[in-house]
């Protein structure tokens, strides 16, 4: 069958996103009797209507710059053999000016690692030579509309979070709109950056060695402070009855780790007593982020012991436990000598008989 014709409405060299066009496709006088027509585009896009009019207008609203290009339509009859399409008609080429170029997305801190609590910042960036536009944070291809405050200078938005939660957690991109002949023109949107919102960090530990926390004056202490994670790069701080501790100030020296920190004192004094504690700060891109102090722990600096009274007074003990043994000796003994004439008594003084007698056994 021969082309129908085509025509669109309105007319225009270039047409903008959000413009409404209408094509009417329209099937010549013959015989054969129309059963619907088909609308396709060169950019591989096809519809296809069922209707019995020789005429049929196809109105759309244009949402993308792909509908664009050029488009043909043609009518279908029925024959014998099944539904024949006509001829294509002339085709008309739809001009869709393509979306603004898409901004730029950056954040502080760079990284998209944070703390909650603390702020992020999003700035949104178009490119040079857009007149009039308005910016839009968006998370998860949403439009971000409450718990942000907007900045806008030339060409370029921030989006402030003052306080960031777990719920701003995410993939972010941002995009603009520009005013062109009256109608606001979405731009595409940035590349999507994922932002991270950590927990505060939980106190450090600290542990002292002696464990008792009993020291000898004269003698070292260590303090050793260990962060709980290692998330960020950490700095710590000792504290003594709530006031920090300076390196250098009673001999004190403080030594780094890779995720603490040590207090060394190598000769204790009397004075140092008291109850320690440490802090730690974690560096979130310049921003120091304090967490809580560790749990406090006592020190208690004894003097040492007297050594000579201790000698002296064993010595002195000695002698008396020596002599006293001694003396319980002696009369031990005189006991034993008592019992051994009082088997003589009421006897005859054997001293008084002649000693061969006594040997011989004579009465």
């Amino acid at each position: 069958p021969p082309p129908p014709t085509m025509t669109v409405t309105p007319l225009k060299t270039q047409y903008l996103l959000g413009d409404t066009i209408s094509i009417q496709c329209s099937a010549p006088w013959t015989t054969e009797r129309v059963q619907g027509f088909q609308f396709s585009g060169r950019r591989g896009w096809a519809m296809e209507v069922r209707t019995s009019k020789r005429s049929y207008i196809h109105i759309y609203n244009i949402t993308d710059p792909k509908e664009g290009g050029a488009q043909t339509c043609c009518y279908i009859i029925k024959k014998a053999e099944g539904p024949l399409c006509s001829q294509e008609s002339k085709a008309i080429v739809i001009n869709i000016k393509d979306r603004p170029p898409q901004p730029t997305l950056t954040l502080k801190p760079s990284s998209g690692l944070t703390i909650e609590g603390q702020p992020l910042v999003f700035s949104c960036t178009a490119p040079e030579g857009i007149v009039e536009s308005r910016f839009y944070l968006y998370r998860e291809k949403l439009k971000v509309l409450e718990g942000i405050s907007i900045t806008t200078e030339a060409t370029t938005a921030q989006f402030l979070v003052l306080e960031t939660k777990q719920s701003h957690a995410g993939n972010f991109s941002c995009g603009y709109e520009e005013l062109t002949e009256g109608r606001w023109i979405p731009s595409y949107l940035s590349q999507v950056r994922e932002v991270l919102i950590k927990e505060p960090a939980p106190p450090p530990h600290l542990d002292m060695d002696p464990a008792t926390g009993v020291v000898d004056e004269d003698h070292p202490l260590q303090l050793t402070c260990k962060a709980s994670r290692d998330v960020f790069r950490p700095q710590f701080h000792f504290y003594r009855n709530g006031l920090e501790v300076s390196p250098g100030q009673g001999g004190i020296r403080i030594q780094k780790l890779r995720n603490g920190s040590h207090m060394l004192v190598s000769r204790t004094s009397r004075s140092f007593s008291g109850n320690f504690s440490c802090g730690m700060e974690e560096d979130v891109e310049g921003t120091w982020v304090v967490a809580p102090r560790s749990r406090a722990v006592g020190v208690t600096i004894r003097a040492p012991l007297q050594l000579l009274p201790l000698v002296v007074g064993g010595l002195s003990g000695g002698i008396v436990l020596l002599l006293s043994f001694l003396l319980a000796v002696c009369l031990w003994r005189r006991q034993r000598g008592e019992v051994h004439w009082k088997d003589f008594q009421n006897k005859e003084d054997p001293s008084s008989y002649p000693m061969v007698k006594v040997t011989q056994g004579e009465p």
